[in-house]
């Protein structure tokens, strides 16, 4: 793993976290924020945490998916506002941390070119509604709930979740959101585009790991950059895209992954992709 550019020194990458047990199988990353008797919410050690899991997975060429998941009942519950809760943020221990905008991570993670999968398994509210938004596919249990809490509190939304929200279902269904605080349901969350599969919950882990694993067997370099044209491309005009698209094209057709893919098609057999 290449940690030339790793700002998090004296920590081992996938080691030492704190209230989230990471681990790496077959390809794929799991991030599970672990705090289940309080509905994982976005703890000093989780914050922390999500910040270094980005740039773990970035520099770990082994690392080709990133699944993030809650423990017990709840995927996150944002925010700790209970009575008794520490402060949500530790103080800046380096000059590093003191210069890092608040919420950079959150655009660091968007522009992370392995794909994202978010595995709701309960409830996902405020932050951690946000965390589940900032992945590419979202699969839920079907005791998952989905609620922009903030207006309960009378608070702005935050964790790019005004940027995030209308991204993924329409604007009049982001306001909605955003405006009642409802809670939104598996199903319906699946009907506007929130999620998109929902299981029992039973399924949830078996069906997210195949996906995962699936996924993680795939070409890896075109995958990613497949992955940043779509992105890239909600901003941009149909010409400039094409031009982009024909050079991403010729980045890939110099792979090692496009010869395996031509001759396992004529050898009649599954390709053995290599990630180069």
């Amino acid at each position: 793993m290449d940690v030339a550019h790793w700002p998090f020194p004296g920590a081992t990458p996938y080691q030492d976290y704190h209230d989230m047990v990471v681990t790496k199988e077959n390809g794929v990353v799991y991030a599970r924020l672990n705090v289940p008797e309080r509905l994982n919410p976005l703890t000093p050690g989780i914050r922390i945490g999500l910040k270094r899991i980005v740039e773990d997975v970035r520099w770990d060429d082994e690392a080709k998916v990133l699944v993030f998941t809650g423990s017990g009942r709840g995927f996150s519950s944002g925010a700790d506002v209970s009575r008794d809760a520490p402060p949500g943020y530790k103080p800046p221990e380096t000059r590093w941390e003191l210069e890092d905008p608040r919420y950079a991570w959150i655009a660091r993670l968007r522009a992370l070119d392995k794909p994202i999968i978010a595995a709701v398994n309960g409830v996902a509210a405020g932050g951690g509604l946000a965390l589940a938004l900032m992945a590419d596919i979202r699969i839920a249990a079907q005791s998952a709930r989905f609620i922009s809490v903030f207006v309960r509190r009378a608070l702005i939304p935050d964790n790019a979740t005004t940027w995030l929200l209308p991204r993924v279902v329409s604007t009049s269904q982001a306001l909605r959101m955003i405006w009642t605080g409802d809670d939104v349901r598996a199903e319906e969350a699946l009907r506007i585009g929130l999620v998109d599969q929902v299981v029992p919950d039973e399924e949830l882990m078996p069906t997210v790991r195949e996906l995962a694993e699936r996924i993680a067997r795939g070409p890896a370099v075109t995958l990613e950059l497949s992955k940043r044209l779509v992105y890239q491309g909600l901003t941009r005009d149909l010409y400039t895209q094409t031009i982009v698209e024909s050079g991403m094209a010729q980045i890939v057709s110099e792979t090692e992954d496009v010869k395996e893919g031509r001759l396992s098609f004529q050898e009649k057999r599954p390709p053995a992709f290599k990630g180069r």
